[in-house]
């Protein structure tokens, strides 16, 4: 997000519409039900950054036959770098009095991308990684942006250089310009498809979106005038907002989607400088927009690492207590615009010799990217202190058996498969899910074992056993061919018993208004699976699924054991909070009328009572925020081997 800039140019219109960016994405971060969209103010900010910037750098072009890059540089440096690096190293001390081990330790690798300007393709990399740390709970998440802006500011003087050989008209650049953003926004649509990450996150993908406001800003100013000008105005707002209100769960996002609140900021400042006295300037040009609107960018820095890390101290805090945070955040913002923001950004010392703002931002810059290293070095020396060796373990306490070999990962159909147990038995058991099965792994392997079945392993993470959509869902369309290979061999190979199991914790949550048609796509998909396999003259075993706790149970070990202050006593939860009992229900309608199917639950194994406790005996439960450590799965072997004797038909 670019800081406010005030000039004779100066448009109350693109200050207000900064307010509505930075309001929507806050909202959204604090969870306010009607604006689940709200990340879409992003977007707002992209096309605004295209608009001004291209502007800019035009009129230099024109004014000087040149453009003074160290210069330009140097201003981008003022504006964005001082309050960015006061950002990072006030949340990192933050975070060393708050966050666990591993938690620091992945903040300190997001705040070193920060300062060195790559933050968005950090991300990228980690969101895509599936056994990668939760990056929903990074206090760096929101940087990404400003990583593919200040990528932005790296190439696009370039092009303006590159469409302006001939100042004598618009034309070349424009056509320039234009060729960019088609081809940014084609391959925006085709990576959502098929990379979602990529295309939410790296530049090539939104590059069109600061195409679209260079485009605006080479049109020049708008002739409309009066009711037109007026109508355009609200029709842009009112498209930005309802974006942010039907857009709520991001899926397609950002694809050609984008261009809904894209679009709609193009009509707004297209709109702007007719000011019109019932445009859209009436909301836009109001003291408190035009308050927020100059400490958009400050308060954009501050609200995710208050947001995350008021949830670090408070796990579960309501919608309320993030909107109050979110509130307290804007308190920051307002300090750091006054005596950070503004003063170094209008130091005549530093507006008069480039040089040294740019060896003062790449000093910073470096200086920053040490500290960051450094916290890097301490969580993971922490990880390791005596009373965190426990549940460091536990967070790598996956499956025993070689995942790159074993599992199918990242976006390949290949079936990959593995064999364990007694391998010349004439008894063979397939074990068929996604990670939700590979979690109960060493439990299934050690029953094998003892009951001397060939195990056999069709697993693939992020890839139901069911027929259901994918929770990513670019990821479906590799899913479904996979599934349709995996069941194929598992049909082919005949076993005695197939064990399923699959993330479906995650289909009709409480308070879902769509929980009823995901409930019975639950009950479709998994019908689907059990007609095929039991077709074909099998035997299925579907596990239900584990528990969803309502945060990260090892993160709340973690922070507990190392932050005494805290005061964490517990890090159980309630069982009603995190089992659906319509979900089992779905899944157990669809096996009705099948003889060769049963579903085993194991949840009053995991939560004996009410509430479901973090630790059993000397055991961790949980390695993360879904799924089982292997070791508890393991100590549940002879209860699983006791209920699969007991079914109808059991012996395998």
């Amino acid at each position: 997000m670019t800081a406010p800039q005030k000039s004779p140019e100066f448009r109350s219109d693109i200050e207000g519409l900064r307010a509505v960016a930075v309001l929507l994405v806050v909202a959204c971060h604090c969870g306010v039900s009607w604006c689940r969209g709200g990340f879409i103010g992003v977007d707002v900010f992209f096309v605004l950054s295209g608009y001004l910037i291209t502007g800019l750098l035009m009129a230099e072009i024109r004014r000087t036959s040149r453009l003074d890059l160290p210069r330009f540089y140097a201003r981008r440096a003022r504006r964005l770098l001082p309050a960015l690096l006061l950002v990072l190293l006030a949340t990192l001390a933050a975070g060393e009095l708050i966050q666990g081990p591993q938690e620091l330790e992945f903040a300190g690798r997001a705040a070193r991308a920060t300062a060195l300007y790559i933050s968005n393709v950090f991300f990228d990399h980690n969101a895509a990684d599936y056994f990668a740390p939760d990056v929903e709970s990074n206090p760096f998440l929101h940087t990404w942006s400003l990583g593919v802006e200040e990528q932005f500011y790296l190439v696009w003087p370039l092009l303006l250089l590159l469409g302006m050989r001939r100042r004598r008209s618009n034309r070349p650049l424009i056509w320039l310009l234009a060729g960019v953003a088609s081809l940014s926004l084609l391959f925006c649509i085709w990576s959502t498809a098929h990379r979602p990450t990529l295309a939410f996150y790296e530049l090539p993908a939104r590059a069109w979106e600061f195409g679209l406001g260079g485009l605006l800003a080479c049109a020049g100013v708008s002739t409309l005038r009066g009711a037109t000008a007026s109508l355009l105005g609200w029709l842009g707002l009112a498209a930005i907002l309802v974006a942010a209100y039907v857009l709520r769960d991001g899926a397609g996002f950002p694809g050609w989607l984008a261009t809904i609140p894209a679009l709609g900021t193009v009509a707004v400042l297209s709109a702007g400088p007719a000011r019109s006295p019932y445009g859209v300037g009436l909301l836009l040009d109001s003291p408190p927009m035009q308050y927020l609107g100059a400490r958009s960018y400050s308060w954009y820095l501050w609200h995710w690492p208050f947001i995350v890390l008021a949830a670090a101290m408070a796990p579960g805090i309501p919608v309320v207590g993030k909107v109050l945070v979110g509130a307290a955040s804007l308190g920051a913002a307002s300090l750091t615009y006054r005596l950070v923001e503004q003063p170094v950004r209008k130091h005549p010392q530093l507006i008069r010799r480039t040089v040294l703002s740019l060896l003062l931002a790449g000093g910073t810059a470096v200086g920053a990217a040490a500290f960051a290293f450094l916290v890097i070095r301490h969580g993971e020396h922490l990880a390791y202190e005596p009373s965190m060796r426990p549940i460091t373990a536990a967070s790598i306490d996956i499956a025993d058996l070689p995942r790159e070999k074993c599992v199918s990962l990242g976006q390949s159909a290949e079936v990959r498969s593995c064999i364990f147990g007694g391998p010349a038995s004439l008894t063979e058991v397939v074990l068929y899910g996604d990670s939700h099965a590979l979690q109960w792994f060493d439990a299934i392997e050690r029953v094998a074992h003892e009951s001397h079945w060939r195990l056999v392993t069709v697993l693939k993470s992020g890839c139901a056993a069911i027929e259901v959509e994918a929770p990513i869902a670019a990821r479906s369309a590799v899913c479904r061919a996979w599934r349709a290979r995996a069941q194929a061999v598992i049909i082919a190979r005949h076993p005695a018993l197939v064990i399923a199991a699959s993330f479906t914790s995650r289909f009709g949550k409480a308070g879902s208004p769509q929980a009823d048609p995901e409930l019975t796509r639950l009950t479709t998909g998994t019908r689907a699976m059990f007609d095929r396999l039991t077709g074909a003259g099998l035997r299925v075993v579907l596990l239900r699924d584990t528990p969803l706790p309502p945060f990260d149970v090892l993160t709340c070990l973690a922070r507990g054991a190392l932050h005494p202050w805290l005061g964490v006593r517990s890090c159980g939860f309630e069982r009603n909070a995190a089992l659906d009992p319509r979900v089992f229900e779905a899944e157990q309608r669809a096996a009705v009328g099948l003889p060769g199917v049963q579903l085993l639950d194991m949840t009053d194994e995991v939560c004996p009572a009410p509430a479901c406790p973090a630790m059993r005996q000397t055991m961790i439960v949980y390695r993360d925020r879904t799924h089982l450590t292997g070791t508890f799965a393991r100590s549940l072997a002879p209860v699983i081997e006791a209920r699969l004797r007991m079914t109808p038909g059991s012996s395998p």
